[in-house]
């Protein structure tokens, strides 16, 4: 049996936490060290984020956890339900 987990970015609050400290999205993808383009498609839920980007995330900016920026999502095998 296999089980898909993705990690998704609450975007929402990504977004406002960008903007409540001052940061364009160019600017928050140059400190956590990836492309503009990157932090544009996870926010608009066209990608989901990758290790780079979340050890940027959290490497970065010390008053945030894994907890309040992402979140798991799994998809079960068919015929199983939780």
């Amino acid at each position: 049996m296999t089980v898909n987990t993705d990690i998704l970015v609450k975007a929402d609050f990504l977004r406002t936490f960008i903007k409540e400290n001052n940061l364009s999205e160019s600017q928050f993808a140059d400190v956590i060290g990836v492309a503009h383009s990157t932090v544009n498609r996870i926010l608009n839920g066209k990608r989901n984020p990758g290790s780079k980007f979340i050890a940027g995330v959290l490497k970065n900016f010390n008053d945030l956890n894994f907890d309040k920026v992402f979140y798991y999502e799994m998809d079960l095998p068919k015929g199983n339900e939780t």
